[in-house]
């Protein structure tokens, strides 16, 4: 196969990520060229920054494929598959379900037909990986006509849970990580449970809005607020989605930001609501771990990934020190010192514990790698 030049478009809730690479035979390396544009979470900003991406890209007239991180692919996409307009309109479809992302990728794949006109684009998504989850995980207890219309947990950052499955059984061997918990902490959050590879539960569900506590996103609430919210005040459902996608987590309970490190700061500084954020974090990212054990049948390794996951070094320490009845101690020292792909536990602790770099890009770019080898 003659080199092949894939830029990847990678939609985050608070950034767009991109990232160009080279292929030849089979994928290898590096990205080539990267860039970061970091926006206020308006879907309206995303045009425009895929707009800046392709005046930037080195030789954009010279890309062979581009590939898109999809969040909401629904129950009909499983694999990556080449941007039609019938995958558009299913993605248009889908876009109620995932309101900060589906439109805004919508956007971006928009702008590169604009650009680069007829280059083939490829929709790689975040559920695939969690659409064999055990009906126990996938059904809600509301009516069973729920189900049959759809409404299902669904579960997101499927292409970094993937991949982190794969590259703890490369660190610590198949048997050392057959149950595993994977933590994506990010501005979105969300765990998964994996067993042998597989997704058998996790926290995000039907949207991207439950779960674990995020940035500017509540997760889960009781939702007899949101009903109450609705009969009581001036809230309508458009309304109460924003309220519900950025206004909340990290951000409405601090006040100061939806960014962790901001509120890290505002907590060393004594900020009383800054410290509340974090602690309503840990509670419910400790009980998110232990609910993903207790699904497995037990704990061989967890996994920190993501921003968050990665960088945080107070946050991994806080989570582990309620998790001693799991068998996870860590290493202070290697925690606060140790870079991505490495092991933090001591040398007593039952789990091992991993930091592992998160790598939704090169995943993507495999996947458009592989279609267009394929035909």
């Amino acid at each position: 196969m003659a080199l092949l030049r894939i830029l990847v478009l990678n939609l985050g809730s608070s950034s767009q990520k991109s990232r160009l690479y080279e292929f030849a035979d089979r994928p290898a390396g590096e990205a080539v060229w990267e860039k970061q544009i970091e926006w206020d979470g308006e879907i309206g900003s995303h045009g425009r920054a895929v707009a800046q991406i392709l005046e930037q890209v080195p030789s954009p007239e010279t890309i062979d494929v581009v590939g898109h991180r999809v969040v909401h692919g629904g129950s009909r996409y499983g694999d990556p598959v080449r941007i039609t307009q019938t995958v558009k309109a299913d993605i248009a479809r889908l876009a109620d379900y995932a309101p900060l992302h589906n439109q805004a990728a919508l956007e971006g794949i928009a702008e590169v037909e604009r650009v680069l006109g007829v280059v083939p684009q490829v929709a790689v998504f975040d559920t695939a990986f969690h659409r064999h989850l055990p009906p126990a995980a996938a059904v809600y207890p509301g009516p069973y006509d729920w189900y049959t219309a759809g409404i299902k947990r669904f579960g997101f950052h499927g292409i970094n849970h993937q991949y982190c499955a794969a590259r703890a059984a490369e660190l610590l061997g198949a048997e050392q990580s057959r149950r595993l918990v994977v933590c994506h902490l990010g501005n979105g959050c969300s765990l998964a449970a994996i067993r042998d590879g597989t997704s058998v539960d996790t926290t995000m569900g039907f949207t991207p809005l439950d779960g674990l506590m995020m940035g500017t996103r509540s997760g889960s609430v009781d939702p007899g607020i949101l009903t109450y919210l609705l009969r009581r005040s001036a809230l309508d459902a458009a309304q109460l989605d924003v309220v519900l996608n950025t206004q909340s987590g990290l951000l409405g309970i601090s006040g100061v930001s939806g960014d962790m490190r901001a509120v890290l700061a505002a907590r060393q500084a004594g900020h009383a609501r800054a410290t509340l954020a974090f602690d309503i974090y840990i509670h419910r990212l400790r009980g998110g771990i232990a609910s993903m054990t207790a699904s497995l049948g037990g704990l061989d390794a967890l996994v920190f990934t993501a921003g968050v996951g990665e960088h945080a070094a107070e946050v991994r320490e806080a989570a582990c020190q309620g998790l001693a009845h799991l068998g996870v101690e860590l290493v202070q020292s290697k925690n606060r010192g140790s870079q991505a792909d490495a092991e933090i536990q001591s040398a007593d602790s039952r789990v091992r514990v991993l930091i592992i770099r998160a790598q939704e890009d090169w995943m993507i770019a495999k996947a458009c790698w592989g279609l267009l080898r394929d035909g």
